[in-house]
């Protein structure tokens, strides 16, 4: 089933045009504001394998969402390059997550293992960027020994 379809043939807005140009903008409007730097419990929602759109290179983009209380269910983003330069930090990345590849053109087939993983991770801004950091998995499957938590004996 094609759900594609084209705005112009479905929507006709142009009936919103004095209305947008008279009314002013609500002040009830959500204001969106930045999740500060801190430490934050995430699932990773959705993990994709995409194109950076200056550069052309591959990158990893993550959208996490918060699950500890402070910040719950707010949304962080991370991209993650794929260059010569950076490919020790995205295989960094993918162990936290318990992903571990023989070849890392697995990741292509392999990408959707990501979504659902528990992570800690790290915001920092300096200056204007900030980044994420990967702390460590809080998912029971990405554990070194396989183990869960629950199936110990003691």
């Amino acid at each position: 089933m094609n759900t594609s379809f084209s705005f112009e043939d479905e929507m006709d807005l142009s009936r919103f045009n004095t209305l947008y140009k008279t009314e002013a903008p609500s002040d009830a409007a959500p204001v969106l504001h930045t999740v500060p730097d801190g430490r934050y419990e995430v699932v990773v929602a959705e993990a994709t394998l995409t194109k950076s759109q200056r550069s052309g290179n591959p990158m990893i983009r993550y959208v996490l969402r918060i699950t500890g209380a402070t910040f719950r269910d707010r949304i962080i983003r991370k991209h993650s390059a794929i260059t010569e330069n950076t490919i020790r930090f995205v295989r960094k990345e993918l162990e936290v997550c318990g992903l571990q590849l023989a070849r890392f053109e697995d990741l292509k087939s392999r990408i959707h293992e990501l979504d659902g993983v528990q992570l800690e991770v790290v915001k920092v801004t300096k200056g204007e960027d900030s980044n994420i950091y990967f702390n460590r998995s809080l998912s029971a499957q990405s554990q070194a020994d396989g183990v869960a938590d629950d199936d110990l004996p003691f």
